[in-house]
């Protein structure tokens, strides 16, 4: 009944959970999209700036090239000052591209470097040009490093244009704004070009020539060009601070070109225009500053259009998170109290029958049912499992006993190695194993040399530990398919398969060694030396092994073993599959 009831619900709310879902992804995509947005219009104005100090550093350049040796205190202070913002603001764009987080923000801050490096060979070639006295300058080494500085700045381009692209995907209604301050740049830069086109004319005190009159009449079309396309954005994006337009229209279109002007006529007289470059940047650069103020007070609308966007759309997240999750929890609410009191108890009911049936006694049996006869059902179910808890108790104690007696029955308690009638057993199955298989079996049965002296030296605790340590090397030095034994006080069996009967001597004499070479803790003494005796019996895989012809050849053989001086191994003589080596006693001492 819950199964069928869970379903209906289930395929009734998978819509409801399904249209939830999109509809916050929707939400949390335009979110996110808003935040990329805010991370790359700060890449954005970072760029902008980075390009108006690059640009603008031209004009602390310019007044430094056109003064003699030794150059002015404040000259050098000038062009300082300007190459710290410029790199600071550079470090400022590597940093916000860093923040993005966009796929190709890596890319443009390797641009960024690529542009550094651009940068800094401009400002050797000028500081190269600085320490030449000026009348060994030149015009044209002093129109390159210019036109190097100028070539610098259209690198910070396609940045801005990829973030623009960014910010515009995720609100469209920023786009004028952008392309407001991106002309606003554009126009600050040709500014500067226009400026710098004088440099090497009033540095050497000279006409402008005929080059340079052209790049001034391209310079002023293209600004005349930018102010066309500034005015009609203006037109369309009233809400642009109109003070800032003003200030354009009064100090640069007015002022500063006004200026351009006079300077070009003076300049075209054959001795030029009398002029230093440093007192023409003073005079113009100022102009240059409502240019920027225009840009500024674009972004500023971008940015704050950008934040409404985002806050926009964090509410309507919030706004949507909310709702769904206030529908969810109602429908859910209604759903668990509907059964809570009509499925819940029945349903419990059965599965802690089938639970205590199938011996699952971990599930709690509630008690807090406020009608008389779900209680005493429950109150029943929970006498029941308290008769099966006690049962299934004395039914494991009654396991762990037979288990616990099982491996008493077969196991040494002192070395934890198998008992004389466990050994038996399965000497028996391994004999067997062995004449199927076609092998030859080993018996082997060693005993400590010497064990009374042991004990009564040393004590008997001296005498446990020795055999525990000679059950420890019999755990090591033979494998897992062998069967071991303590079946006697100090003695051991072994029942091995072999390949041959050198191999069943290897065998018993690594372990004789072993025990020699052991140290086994002593009451009074550091260590206690212990050696053991060997006797080993074989039976070919021709005859029927019987294990206990098998101990008493072995136990014979270990006779003649303590007869021949004790740790020793010694072999069968009458055993089959021996070599002729392996026939005589071995006595090692």
């Amino acid at each position: 009944m819950d199964r069928r009831f869970c379903i209906h619900v289930g395929i009734a709310l998978a819509p409801i959970v399904v249209l939830s879902c999109w509809l916050l992804a929707h939400e949390w995509t335009a979110f996110s999209g808003a935040n990329l947005a805010l991370r790359s219009f700060d890449s954005v104005r970072s760029a902008l700036f980075a390009m108006e100090k690059v640009s603008a550093e031209r004009g602390p350049s310019n007044g430094a090239l056109g003064e003699d040796l030794p150059l002015p205190a404040a000259r050098a202070a000038a062009l300082d000052a300007a190459r710290r913002e410029s790199d600071r603001r550079l470090a400022a764009l590597v940093d916000a591209l860093r923040r993005n987080g966009c796929p190709r923000c890596d890319d443009d801050a390797g641009a960024i470097e690529a542009l550094e490096a651009d940068l800094a060979a401009a400002r050797a070639n000028i500081d190269r040009l600085l320490r030449l006295p000026l009348a060994r300058r030149g015009d044209r080494a002093l129109s390159e490093a210019v036109d190097q500085m100028i070539a610098i700045v259209p690198e910070f381009l396609p940045i801005v244009a990829a973030r623009t692209s960014d910010i515009v995907a995720a609100d469209p209604y920023t786009l004028n704004s952008l392309i407001l301050a991106k002309l606003a740049a554009d126009l600050r830069e040709q500014a500067g070009q226009l400026g710098s086109h004088f440099t090497s004319a009033l540095a050497m005190n000279r006409a402008l020539a005929e080059d340079e009159r052209f790049a001034l009449e391209r310079g002023e079309g293209r600004i005349e060009q930018l102010r066309s396309m500034i005015n009609s954005r203006l037109v369309a994006h009233a809400d642009v601070n109109p003070q800032a337009a003003a200030a354009l229209n009064d100090e640069y279109y007015g002022d500063g070109l006004r200026y351009v002007d006079a300077v070009r006529l003076l300049a075209d007289r054959p001795g030029g225009a009398g002029l230093t470059t440093a007192r023409f940047a003073a005079q113009y650069v100022p102009t240059m500053r409502s240019i920027t103020g225009l840009r500024d007070s674009a972004l500023g609308h971008a940015e704050d259009a950008l934040r409404a966007h985002r806050r926009h759309a964090l509410g309507i997240l919030a706004g949507t998170a909310a709702g769904v999750a206030l529908l969810l929890v109602a429908l859910i609410w209604a759903i668990a109290r509907f059964r809570q009191q009509v499925v819940s108890p029945f349903v419990k009911a059965t599965a802690l029958i089938e639970a205590i049936a199938d011996g699952d006694l971990t599930t709690e049996v509630p008690t807090s049912f406020r009608r008389h006869e779900i209680r005493g059902m429950f109150d029943a179910i929970a006498v029941l499992k308290h008769h099966s808890a006690e049962r299934a108790r004395l039914e494991r104690e009654r396991a762990s006993l037979m288990e616990e007696l099982a491996t008493m029955a077969q196991t040494d308690p002192l070395t934890h190695l198998l008992n004389r009638r466990a050994f038996e057993t399965r000497a028996r199955a391994l004999c067997a194993e062995a004449q199927a298989a076609g092998d030859p079996v080993a018996m082997i049965m060693f005993d400590i040399d010497h064990f009374k002296h042991i004990n009564d030296t040393h004590g008997h605790a001296a005498g446990d530990d020795a055999l525990r340590t000679v059950a420890e090397l019999c755990r090591k030095h033979w494998r897992q398919s062998d069967v071991v034994a303590r079946i006697g006080g100090e003695e051991f069996a072994v029942a091995a398969r072999v390949s041959a009967g050198g191999d069943a001597f290897a065998l018993a004499e690594r372990l004789r060694r072993g025990i020699a070479e052991a140290a086994v803790p002593a009451d009074g003494a550091p260590v206690c030396k212990v050696t053991a005796s060997f006797g080993v019996a074989l039976a070919s895989a021709r005859d029927e092994a019987d294990v206990a012809q098998l101990l008493k050849r072995a136990d014979h053989v270990l006779y003649q073993a303590k007869l021949a001086g004790r740790n020793c191994v010694v072999v069968d003589p009458g055993s089959p599959a021996l070599d002729g080596s392996a026939r005589s006693p071995s006595v090692v001492s």
